[in-house]
């Protein structure tokens, strides 16, 4: 008979049990990160009983969160990759509406200042004329800097946020470390809740960046950042810092704090809003900071350049339009020796929008880009006389190096905010060709010649004015003003080019013997627009790139480059929300409280639940009548 009551008894209380637990569930069911719990019911020990093994009731094994490990990986993993997707193309939108907006993009105030040289073309002599196209130029630098600036702006944002993220992950790992240790100390295994708690901390860690996870059997975990470094141990949690770049100082890279010094990890993160953000400062951001400084330094020289060749309303050489730019070198701030480095153009064409690390590994400099880790190669010695030469620049190094120093070489980054106009004065503006050449009315041939090219104006005799004369229709001479024979009888070759004292002119068709052909400085205020032609055209003449790559088309690739930046990223993440979504679902749909479930078992249980007690009240009925009849 007490089986039989013992057995009804069991049957009770484990009823009453899974109702408890799914009423904790219902109660739950709408709690941020809480994960379905059942109750498993554990068959009791049997016994024999007249030769017949009996069954002794049931009881509660375990209540139990019903989860599984992969799928809520899965969900870490997805949240991981979708954080760095959401942060990066939040970047991206954003530059791409800072520069890709015609009225606000760099090209359009480039086309603006070149429109404005047109109508300076159209009357030379206009001072109102050259006094807007000096305002479209302040226009331009305006431009440039207001970019600069906002670039810079976007990375200084990073860095705060960067800060506050750093923040929030040492806050989840200290909670994480004080879960391990309560649930270390908890009798009878870890409690559900804390388990949930644990989880939920997982998932924000998740969102901030990437991270390993380590579990113990006790329900601990352990949780591993970068390349192994621990951020959480047992009881025990790691810091995140945030250390100066080695370079630049403006800009903050994230750093492991091991106790006992910070290491740079910055390149050891890829996934979480950390990620996206570092990835979009190293990947995007900084590469339009080069084309922008790469159209600045285009723009300048090949203005400058041709400028030169020019001459102003005082009849004058063209001085420089823009002021020059430099490139940057930095030293690594963990550089141990003493050597300095010396960085300026050399072939200006040759530079490219991207920077490089030169390091010294005890015998030898190496140059490798600094975003790919490419070797870049290098001719000369690095001394003043014979400096390295690679991609446009020569560089020049002091003695004093250590093994391991290394040096940052940025030949165009931060020109944009550098760019400056160097006049000021609207008569200085160059667009008159700087001399002209004429024909003298006494010549009896044919022959005609071209308007006179400067090809160098730091020439000494560049503004003396010259005459060609032929000594016969094969041969000419070239004599000053005051009839000294400046060179030797020269052979006529109808259509080439006739250089010197750094100017050419062509003079085609058959002179005649006696023939002349004056070269002189073009007078003040001239009506000229020979030269002011030419700059109308450098915008889409081949400058870069071996004369294949302009600054228009510079300025067209820079907003491809935006344009696809934020379009690859909005595409990826509408995959990473796709694939966190479907990985939340598949965790919901086995974790997650379903209330018609729930209600379902509800009755089940509860039904169970009478069915117990009817077996007790049997019991009770059958053991009172048993003693009744032994009573009489």
């Amino acid at each position: 008979m007490s089986l039989f009551i013992n057995n009804g008894l069991s049957g009770l209380l484990a009823s009453q049990r899974a109702l408890e637990t799914i009423s904790n569930n219902v109660a739950n069911a709408s709690t941020d990160g809480y994960i379905r719990q059942q109750a498993n019911l554990v068959e009791n020990a049997s016994r024999n009983r007249g030769g017949f093994s009996m069954g002794t009731g049931v009881h509660v094994g375990s209540i139990e969160r019903v989860y599984d490990q992969f799928l809520g990986n899965e969900v870490k993993v997805s949240t991981m990759a979708q954080s760095r997707a959401q942060s990066y193309n939040d970047m991206a939108m954003r530059l791409d509406g800072l520069l890709g907006d015609p009225d606000l993009n760099i090209s359009t105030s480039i086309q603006r200042f070149f429109d404005q040289l047109e109508a300076v073309n159209r009357d030379p002599t206009s001072t109102v004329n050259r006094e807007q196209l000096l305002a479209e130029g302040e226009a331009l630098q305006s431009r440039f800097g207001q970019i600069s600036t906002q670039i810079n702006g976007i990375s200084n944002e990073i860095d705060n946020r960067l800060q506050a993220s750093v923040t929030s992950i040492n806050d989840i790992a200290a909670g994480l470390a004080d879960i391990n240790d309560r649930i270390g100390g908890a009798p009878g295994g870890p409690p559900n809740d804390l388990l949930d708690q644990q989880e939920r901390l997982l998932t924000q860690l998740a969102q901030q960046v990437d991270f390993t996870e380590i579990r113990q059997a006790n329900g601990m975990t352990n949780i591993m950042i970068g390349s192994g470094q621990p951020l959480v141990l047992d009881d025990r949690a790691f810091e995140l810092a945030v250390v100066r770049d080695e370079f630049d100082a403006s800009k903050l890279q994230l750093a492991y704090n091991d106790g006992s010094g910070l290491q740079n990890i910055s390149n050891r993160v890829s996934g979480g809003a950390i990620a996206g953000m570092l990835g979009f400062r190293n990947e995007t951001l900084s590469a339009i900071d080069r084309e922008l400084g790469q159209i600045a330094l285009g723009l300048t020289e090949t203005f400058n350049a041709q400028h030169a060749l020019g001459g102003d309303l005082n009849g004058q050489p063209g001085a420089d339009f823009f002021a020059s730019l430099s490139p940057v070198a930095s030293a690594g701030s963990r550089n141990a020796g003493s050597a300095t480095v010396s960085l300026s153009y050399g072939d200006v064409s040759a530079v490219n929008a991207r920077d490089y690390r030169l390091l010294f590994d005890g015998t030898n400099w190496q140059l490798n880009d600094a975003f790919t880790g490419a070797p870049v190669s290098m001719t000369g010695s690095g001394t003043v006389g014979d400096p390295f030469v690679a991609e446009g620049m020569e560089i020049v190094i002091g003695a004093g190096a250590a093994t391991g120093d290394r040096f940052l070489l940025q030949p165009v980054s931060h020109a944009a905010g550098s760019f400056a106009m160097a006049i000021v004065d609207p008569s200085k503006i160059a667009v008159a060709s700087m001399l002209s050449s004429t024909s003298t009315l006494q010549n009896t041939g044919n022959a005609t010649v071209s308007a006179a090219e400067v090809t160098d104006p730091s020439a000494p005799g560049l503004l003396q004015s010259v005459k060609i004369v032929f000594s016969d229709p094969a041969t000419f001479r070239i004599y000053d003003n005051l009839g000294t024979d400046l060179s030797g009888p020269l052979a006529y070759t109808s259509g080439a080019d006739i250089s010197f004292n750094g100017w050419q002119v062509q003079v085609s068709g058959a002179p005649q013997t006696g023939d002349q052909f004056a070269i002189t400085q073009s007078a003040a205020g001239s009506g000229d627009n020979t030269n002011g032609l030419t700059l109308s055209n450098l915008p889409s003449r081949g400058f870069f790139s071996n004369g294949r790559l302009s600054v228009e088309g510079l300025g067209a690739s820079m907003l491809t480059s935006i344009g696809s930046a934020a379009a690859r990223s909005g595409q990826d993440l509408i995959v990473q929300n796709s694939l966190r979504d479907q990985a939340e679902m598949d965790m919901q749909s086995l974790s997650g409280v379903n209330l018609e479930e729930e209600a379902a078992n509800l009755l089940r249980y509860q039904e169970a639940y009478l069915a117990a007690s009817k077996v007790i009240g049997v019991a009770n009925d059958l053991f009172q009548t048993l003693l009744g009849v032994v009573g009489r």
